[in-house]
C-alpha cells in the first residue's frame, strides 16, 4: 500500500486557484520533496495532507485513510509555527509533546534526552526565551522527529538553520526513512535533490514535474547540454543566460556550443566553472521549456 494517495485535488481561496488537480502517490519510506515558486500552493498542499485544511475537490488517503482518520500516523511541522511557551526548555518542550501523543513519562523522558543529543542542542535546559530563531527552528524539529510516526510533513524545515544543523537534518531524515515516509518543502535545492527520492514540482497550483531530482532536470530542461556559472556578469549574444545573485548562468544546448561559450569567456577574461544542469536550474532557466526558447 502506497504510503500517500493524492488524486485530483483541487483549492481556490476566493477567485485565486490553489492548486488544480494536483495528483501523485508516495511510497512507503521515500522522502518526497516538493517545490515551486512562492504561492504556488505547497503549504496548501501541505495543510490539505494534514487535516487542516479541506480540498474542494479529489481525494488524499494515507495509508488508505483520510487525513482525518490518519492522525495518529503523521506529525507535522508547520512552516510558521512559533514557540508559544517561552519558560520552558527545549527537553520540556520535547517531553510534553510526546506526552501529548499517548506516551508514557519514563519513555518520553527518555526519548527527549535523546533527541536534545542527536540534535547537538547543547541548549537544552535554557528557556525558550532566550533562545534565538535558529536555535527554536532546531528544538522544533527535534521535538517532532521525536516521535515514532509513519509518516513526517515538514513544511521548509531548515528555516532559520545554518548549514551544518541542515546537513544534520538531512542525515537524521535518511535514518527515518527505515521506518517512515516524509514529505518536505524547501527553497535550499540543491540539498533537496540529494536528500530526496523524488521531487513534486509546483507550477501555478498544478504539477509540473514528478520524478527522481536527475529526471526531472533532464525532462524539463530538454534542448540543453551542460551549464557554465560566470562569477559575475556577463554579457554574450546569441545564448541563453540567466542572472542568478552575484552570478550568470549561462546554457548550453550542445558540447560544441559548451566549447565556443568557454572560448568566448576565456578571451574576455572573466572566471567560469561548467556545472552539470540540477534541479535548480529548472528555477533560473523558468519557461524556456514552454516558449521553445
Amino acid at each position: 500500500m502506497p504510503a500517500i494517495e493524492v488524486e485530483k485535488i483541487s483549492k481556490t481561496y476566493g477567485s485565486r486557484p490553489a492548486l488544480r488537480g494536483v495528483s501523485f502517490t508516495v511510497e512507503d519510506g521515500e522522502i518526497l520533496g516538493v517545490i515551486g515558486p512562492n504561492g504556488v500552493g505547497k503549504t496548501t498542499l501541505i495543510r490539505i495532507l494534514t487535516c487542516l485544511l479541506r480540498p474542494d475537490q479529489g481525494r488524499v488517503r494515507i495509508f488508505g485513510n483520510a487525513p482525518c482518520d490518519a492522525k495518529g500516523l503523521f506529525a507535522l511541522l508547520p512552516q510558521d509555527v512559533k514557540a508559544h511557551f517561552y519558560t520552558l526548555t527545549p527537553k520540556d518542550y520535547t517531553y510534553h509533546y510526546l506526552r501529548m501523543r499517548g506516551m508514557n513519562r519514563e519513555e518520553a523522558l527518555e526519548r527527549a534526552n535523546t533527541a536534545m543529543k542527536l540534535f547537538e542542542i547543547n541548549y537544552a535546559n535554557e528557556p525558550m526565551s532566550t533562545l534565538s530563531g535558529g536555535m527554536v527552528r532546531k528544538t522544533l524539529l527535534a521535538m517532532i522527529l521525536s516521535a515514532d510516526v509513519r509518516v513526517y510533513f515538514l513544511d521548509e524545515p531548515t528555516v532559520g538553520l545554518d548549514v551544518e544543523s541542515r546537513l544534520k537534518l538531512w542525515d537524521v531524515l535518511r535514518e527515518k526513512t527505515k521506518n517512515s515516509t516524509i514529505v518536505l518543502t524547501s527553497h535550499y535545492l540543491n540539498e533537496i535533490s540529494s536528500v530526496c527520492d523524488r521531487i513534486l514540482l509546483l507550477k501555478g497550483g498544478e504539477v509540473k514535474a514528478f520524478g527522481r531530482p536527475e529526471e526531472i532536470a533532464q525532462t524539463y530542461l530538454k534542448g540543453f547540454h551542460s551549464k557554465v556559472v560566470v562569477f559575475g556578469e556577463v554579457e554574450i549574444d546569441g545564448i541563453i543566460r540567466r542572472r542568478a545573485g552575484r552570478n550568470t548562468y549561462v546554457y548550453a544546448r550542445s558540447k560544441e556550443d559548451e566549447k565556443e561559450i568557454i572560448k568566448t569567456l576565456e578571451a574576455l577574461g572573466v572566471p567560469f566553472r561548467t556545472d552539470e544542469l540540477t534541479i535548480e536550474d529548472v528555477f533560473i532557466v523558468g519557461d524556456l521549456d514552454d516558449s521553445g526558447d
